[in-house]
C-alpha cells in the first residue's frame, strides 16, 4: 500500500502530544498503546473518486502512528459509505460487537452528516446544478445535532475515557455553476458549525478540514462526478486530524478561566465569529456593535449568498467590512430600513430581542411577559416573549428586562450559543 507521505514539519511533536493527551504518561517512543476506531460514514471508509474503497483519512493516520511504533489496533469496520448520522447512532444502540469495539477503544474518530443533507439534493448534471429544498435544512441540521447529541452520550456511557474526534466537512461541490457555489459553501459552512456546537457542548472535539480544501478544492476533488477526495485529500484530512489534537484553540489573553461565558466565547472565537485584536483580546464586557451582530448572525444561520440590493444607509458604504452581512440582513427583514444603521452603535437588549427572534424564527407562548418595563401594547413586547419563552434572555432581578441596556459580547455570545442550541434540538 502506497501512502503519500508528506506531512506537516510539527507532526513528531504533534504525534507526542497526541500520545501524552490518550494515554498519559506514555511517549511517542515508547509503547503501541493507541487502539483506534474510525466511524462514520464513505471518508471514514476510504472511498475514492472512482468509487473503490481505499485508503482514507483514517487509514492514513493509522498508518503514521504504526510507522511511529505506537498503534495497537485499528478498524474501520463499521464504517460504511452512505451512512447518516442515525445509521451510526442505531449502531451504537443495536450492535453488540461495536460497543465492545468502542469499550476496546481509546481513541474513536467520526465523520457523519453531510449524507444527512445530501439525501434531500437533486442533481442536475447537464446544468451543473444542485436543488436542496431550503424548507428541509432546519429540520435536517435539528436532526443531525439531536443525533450526534446521542451519539457521544452513548459512547461516554460505554467508554468514558476514549478520545472522541469528530471530522467537519470540505466543500464538495467545486464544478457547479459559479451562480450556485456560495449559496453551497454557506450550507458546508453551516453544517459543520451545527456539528462543532453539538460536538463541544459534548466534550468531545471538531476537527475543521475546511480549510485545507478551501472553497475551491478541485485538486483534491479530480473526478467532477464525485464528492470523494484522492490520496492527497484524505492527506489533508489526515493532517488536519492530528494536529487538531494537539492544537490549542485561540483563546483570548483577557477571559478568566473561571469566566461565567468562556465556553462560548471561545466557541464564536474558534468559529470566526468573534475575533481577537492584535494584543489577544476579545474585551467580553466591552459592549458589542450593531455590525459585529450582522456579522455573526450572518454567519451563525443558513442564507443565500446571492448579491442584495443595497439597503441605502448612509453609514453603511459597500466597502464597509460588514456591509454584506448588514444588507443581506436588512434584505431578510432581521433589520429594518432606515436612512442610518449606526453599525459602530451597541445593541439594547429590546433590539438584540427582536433580532434573535427573527433570525433564528423563535416562537413565544403568546403571553406577555411579566416583566415591569413592558406591556401588551410595546412594540419589543412579541419579542421579548420569544427570547424568554426560550430562556435566551432573562430579566433582571428589580423585575425589568433592561429595554435599552447594551448588550456586552460575553452576553451576545451566551445568547447566540442558546438560541443555535434552541434551534438544533427541538
Amino acid at each position: 500500500m502506497k501512502f503519500v507521505k508528506k506531512r506537516i514539519t510539527s507532526l513528531v511533536l504533534v504525534f507526542s502530544l497526541l500520545l501524552s493527551i490518550i494515554v498519559p504518561g506514555v511517549s511517542a517512543n515508547g509503547l503501541a498503546s493507541i487502539r483506534y476506531l474510525a466511524l462514520g460514514d464513505s471518508l471514514a471508509a476510504g472511498m475514492t473518486p472512482q468509487k473503490e474503497i481505499s485508503s482514507g483519512y483514517s487509514d492514513l493516520t493509522a498508518a503514521y502512528m504504526k510507522e511511529q511504533g505506537a498503534l495497537s489496533t485499528y478498524s474501520k469496520e463499521f464504517a460504511v459509505p452512505g451512512y447518516k448520522t442515525d445509521n451510526v447512532l442505531n449502531d451504537l444502540l443495536t450492535k453488540p460487537e461495536l460497543q465492545e469495539a468502542v469499550k476496546a477503544s481509546n481513541l474513536i474518530t467520526i465523520s457523519a452528516g453531510a449524507n444527512d443533507l445530501l439525501k434531500e439534493a437533486k442533481m442536475d448534471i447537464e446544468k451543473k446544478t444542485l436543488t436542496i429544498d431550503s424548507a428541509k435544512v432546519l429540520p435536517t441540521l435539528q436532526s443531525i445535532s439531536k443525533n450526534y447529541a446521542a451519539i457521544l452520550q452513548t459512547i461516554k456511557e460505554l467508554n468514558p475515557q476514549a478520545k472522541v474526534y469528530v471530522m467537519g466537512y470540505y466543500f464538495p461541490f467545486p464544478y457547479l455553476a459559479d451562480s450556485q457555489k456560495p449559496q453551497l459553501i454557506q450550507l458546508a459552512k453551516t453544517l459543520n458549525l451545527a456539528i462543532d456546537s453539538m460536538v463541544t457542548s459534548q466534550g468531545a472535539t471538531f476537527v475543521s478540514v475546511y480549510e485545507k480544501f478551501g472553497d475551491d478544492p478541485k485538486q483534491y476533488l479530480p473526478n467532477p462526478m464525485d464528492i470523494h477526495p484522492n490520496i492527497e485529500g484524505y492527506q489533508a484530512m489526515s493532517d488536519a486530524l492530528l494536529t487538531s489534537i494537539a492544537k490549542t484553540k485561540p483563546k483570548a489573553n483577557d477571559i478568566p478561566s473561571d469566566y461565567w461565558a468562556k465556553k462560548e466565547l471561545e466557541l464564536l472565537i474558534a468559529n470566526n465569529l468573534l475575533t481577537l485584536d492584535d494584543k489577544g483580546n476579545v474585551y467580553p464586557e466591552k459592549p458589542i456593535t450593531r455590525a459585529e451582530v450582522a456579522d455573526i448572525l450572518y454567519k451563525s444561520i443558513p442564507m443565500t449568498k446571492s448579491i442584495p440590493q443595497n439597503p441605502g444607509y448612509q453609514d453603511v458604504p459597500e466597502t464597509h467590512p460588514a456591509y454584506m452581512a448588514i444588507a443581506k440582513l436588512t434584505e431578510a427583514g432581521i433589520f429594518s430600513k432606515s436612512e442610518k444603521f449606526n453599525p459602530d452603535s451597541s445593541l439594547t437588549r429590546v433590539q438584540a430581542a427582536k433580532v434573535l427572534t427573527l433570525a433564528f424564527q423563535l416562537k413565544g407562548d403568546g403571553k406577555v411577559p411579566s416583566f415591569k418595563d413592558i406591556n401588551a401594547k410595546y412594540w419589543g413586547t412579541p419579542f421579548i416573549n420569544a427570547v424568554s419563552t426560550h430562556k435566551l434572555m432573562l430579566g433582571y432581578k428589580n423585575g425589568k428586562f433592561g429595554l435599552h441596556d447594551p448588550i456586552n459580547r460575553a452576553q451576545f455570545a451566551v445568547i447566540v450559543v442558546r438560541a443555535q442550541a434552541t434551534i438544533l434540538t427541538k
